[in-house]
């Protein structure tokens, strides 16, 4: 997906940013004022496609997933001032899975940090040849956790709405475990696939 984008889209946009600027230095005035705030916003839309190809193509995978783990857990509390402990087995995962798990790990950390009021978060992950396990805890306010994924279909909720979706994608399971005073954890589990067999 990222690469279908930046070959259309993305490269769309620029091609219009191009063909905008000569406009705008022939055109005369109050012509050139219409040209040029057209190409700024053609500009912006182009940061923003390609910080969505960013975000689609997760480079910080290349050292696998449990080295993004603990990069995403320093990051975070360099960032907030929150202890991040991460306990992450060395696993030989599919890239499909792997990039749901760090999905799934920002944005229970996303939600931790900005809704929960968080003190402490621990991710961990472990595998034994037929699934694959990620837990992000926090010892947050916790919340009603069915009555939250219910309404987040209503709602500006789109990560409670997203997280099983994209474990349901890879034919896992999503447990998320809160109640108000409780903290939260959120569990996903994916199958492995049998050796041999495509994952």
């Amino acid at each position: 997906m990222a690469r279908e984008i930046h070959d259309t889209v993305a490269q769309g946009l620029s091609s219009i940013q191009v063909v905008l600027r000569a406009a705008e230095r022939d055109a005369p005035e109050p012509a050139a004022g219409y040209v040029r705030l057209a190409r700024e916003t053609a500009a912006d839309s182009l940061a923003d496609t390609r910080q969505i190809i960013r975000e689609l193509t997760p480079a910080r995978l290349d050292d696998g997933l449990a080295a993004a783990l603990r990069r995403l857990g320093r990051e975070q509390a360099e960032r907030e001032g929150i202890p991040v402990d991460v306990a992450a087995d060395e696993l030989d995962l599919p890239m499909a899975t792997q990039t749901a798990l760090l999905r799934l790990a920002q944005g229970a950390i996303s939600n931790a940090i900005r809704h929960a009021e968080a003190r402490g978060i621990s991710i961990g992950l472990t595998g034994d040849g037929a699934e694959v396990s990620l837990v992000v805890r926090d010892d947050g306010r916790g919340f009603d956790a069915t009555a939250a994924v219910a309404d987040s279909h209503e709602a500006d909720s789109f990560g409670l709405h997203a997280m099983p979706e994209r474990v349901d994608q890879l034919g896992g399971e999503l447990v998320i475990d809160s109640a108000p005073g409780t903290g939260t954890a959120v569990t996903a589990r994916l199958p492995l696939a049998p050796e041999g067999e495509p994952s």
